[in-house]
């Protein structure tokens, strides 16, 4: 897929957080949802890689036994709005990470 597809996805997902009115915790909930699936090659280096699996993680680990949404759900609905945020302003730095390795030093959300 490669790191225009993640930057895409990101793109994508970053928009509708930004202006949706759904709660901190629905926003990073679809926006986890949006980009979980990406693999290794859609980011530019080991760092961005980390960065995003850490993320991931923080995003799925009250999931216990569940997979996918569900245990993205499962944490994301339990967090605070300080942490939600924190989670929702480590997506954008991702983001912006992958924009800069795809060439856009301009984009659009």
């Amino acid at each position: 897929m490669g790191v225009d597809h993640a930057c895409e996805r990101f793109q994508s997902e970053i928009r509708f957080a930004l202006v949706s009115d759904a709660s901190l915790q629905e926003r990073l909930s679809c926006l986890i949802s949006g980009v979980c699936h990406l693999q290794r090659d859609g980011f530019p280096d080991e760092h961005v890689w980390d960065e995003f699996r850490k993320l991931v993680n923080e995003t799925t680990k009250r999931g216990n036994h569940q997979q996918g949404d569900e245990a993205i759900h499962a944490t994301t609905s339990q967090m605070s709005n300080e942490k939600a945020r924190e989670c929702l302003e480590e997506a954008l730095s991702i983001f912006s990470h992958l924009a800069k390795a795809f060439g856009r030093t301009e984009f659009v959300i």
